[in-house]
């Protein structure tokens, strides 16, 4: 069965492919004039990336010309953007680009459409890219699919990936866990249930399957398990909201006499340097 390629018409935006229209429209634009695009959702370019795509660069020159739009006398970027720093890494003056007449929403549709197909996207900026579009656009679901050329199911996935916590989402973008892990994780109810078992993932290395069965029989083990002490719903409130508020998992202890301990649990350093700046403002 022949692969269905995302967003119909889209090639007509974005291609670079040589033609006699290309060549005509095709011109010199000082690099400092160019912006990145507001809408690209693409957010962290490797600079060891970068700096060898210079040196190709400097070796074979820019064979394909940037894609830009135009608007208030500045230059914004449609398709490039790599080759765009990689040219201002080797301190170039001038680039050749093509200029597109393109409405915001093309913009931001091609842009979109344009990395996924190049599978420069992580599985959270996919889902911050689609939310945006839908924001700015109106689109519903179904619009936002025909227009990508996405089956509606697998948008409307990747959105669903956005009530995740930040922690979980964070473990997504640096490659901890897969977008299986985090749909499974989605069938949890509560915030708290979500870190728990995704702490468990880490600890235990679970595939997306043992991760599933995990989910699966979670309740199961909650009911089953017998608590020390009552649980005074009160704490156990706060302890809800703080888990929520930090996105980690946190425990409280509180005896009558007033006297308790919160007990705030991260996984590597990063989250414990994510959670410390949530207290100290620097």
């Amino acid at each position: 069965m022949k692969r269905k390629v995302l967003g119909k018409g889209i090639e007509a935006i974005i291609t670079n492919k040589p033609s006699e229209v290309v060549e005509r429209d095709m011109f010199e634009v000082d690099i400092d004039n160019i912006y990145p695009n507001p809408f690209q959702p693409r957010k962290k370019f490797s600079a060891e990336k970068i700096k060898e795509l210079a040196i190709s660069i400097s070796e074979s020159g820019l064979i394909q010309p940037l894609v830009v739009y135009k608007q208030d006398g500045k230059f914004y970027l449609i398709v490039g953007e790599r080759r765009w720093r990689a040219a201002q890494y080797l301190k170039w003056e001038k680039v050749q680009v093509i200029v597109k007449d393109l409405s915001p929403d093309d913009v931001m549709i091609s842009a979109l459409v344009e990395n996924i197909q190049r599978e420069d996207l992580n599985a959270i900026e996919v889902a911050e890219g689609i939310e945006l579009m839908i924001q700015k656009t109106g689109f519903s679901h179904e619009q936002a699919s025909e227009k990508m050329g996405m089956n509606r199911t697998t948008l409307t996935n990747y959105l669903r990936l956005l009530k995740l916590p930040e922690a979980i989402k964070q473990g997504i973008i640096s490659g901890d866990v897969s977008q299986g892990h985090a749909r499974a994780l989605l069938s949890l109810d509560e915030t708290v249930e979500m870190l728990d078992v995704y702490s468990r993932i880490l600890k235990e290395k679970l595939s997306v399957r043992q991760t599933e069965k995990l989910v699966k029989n979670y309740s199961k083990e909650r009911e089953t398990s017998v608590p020390d002490n009552f649980v005074d719903p009160d704490i156990k409130k706060a302890e809800e909201k703080l888990t929520r508020f930090l996105s980690t998992k946190v425990n409280l202890e509180y005896s009558k006499s007033g006297k308790g301990r919160i007990e705030i649990h991260f996984n590597k350093l990063e989250e414990f340097e994510r959670i410390y700046k949530l207290f100290i403002k620097e």
